[in-house]
């Protein structure tokens, strides 16, 4: 979600809490799972936590529709969505022929930015492969797609990648524990080929990769499968 189109509002202790906030901490929430699928979400219960108004939750939720995460349900309120494989392996075909189109989106000049903050998080990454901690797998997932996304000038090519990335990502971080190795080894090659991209300012080494990248994970995603059927 774009930086520039948030609110905030005040804690119970004073504080002031974005909705940005609170939306990246639910949107982490969900794609590691750990919100489960037909979970209801209490607007009151996540007031008392953020120590906020239900409003500003309830603007969050209503943000996050488009992402196909939670949906709201005639008396019953707002519940985690169903994970379904073959809509996730559509997306997926979908956001791999989109990435060729990015050398067309990009802003080359958001390049050095991008491979500052690509090269820092590569960092947590080597430090944290050998924890096992999904959650923070599925952060460092999330902020490599992030950081992508502030290099990309179109916003109508932007929301697409962006929808489609956060309807597709709860599969992923679903199966990465399976094969953690070279879950790791996947995500660290991802960062590590994108700081060369940047470093090239090279959009089209950038469409390539994510090209590259996206498809790897396919094949990543229905070996597991495979293994488990």
């Amino acid at each position: 979600m774009r930086d520039g189109k948030h609110l905030t509002s005040k804690g119970r202790e004073g504080r002031r809490v974005s909705t940005l906030h609170i939306s990246n901490a639910l949107l982490l929430r969900l794609c590691s799972l750990r919100y489960l699928p037909s979970q209801k979400l209490s607007e009151a219960a996540l007031a008392e936590e953020f120590g906020v108004s239900r409003t500003p939750i309830r603007q969050v939720l209503q943000q996050l529709a488009p992402f196909r995460l939670v949906k709201s349900r005639n008396g019953v309120g707002t519940v985690v969505t169903e994970v379904y494989n073959e809509q996730v392996w559509e997306l997926l075909g979908i956001r791999k022929h989109m990435a060729l189109l990015m050398s067309e989106m990009v802003d080359p000049s958001c390049f050095p930015r991008a491979k500052q903050r690509i090269s820092e998080l590569e960092k947590v990454a080597v430090a944290g492969s050998e924890e096992r901690n999904i959650q923070q797998y599925a952060t460092i997932g999330i902020t490599i797609q992030k950081i992508i996304l502030e290099a990309i000038s179109s916003s109508e090519f932007r929301r697409l990648w962006e929808e489609c990335y956060y309807r597709s990502c709860r599969t992923f971080y679903s199966i990465v524990e399976f094969d953690w190795v070279l879950s790791t080894r996947l995500q660290l090659k991802e960062i590590r080929d994108l700081t060369g991209v940047f470093d090239s300012g090279d959009p089209t080494e950038l469409a390539k990769l994510c090209n590259h990248a996206i498809g790897e994970w396919i094949e990543f995603a229905r070996r597991i499968y495979t293994a488990q059927e």
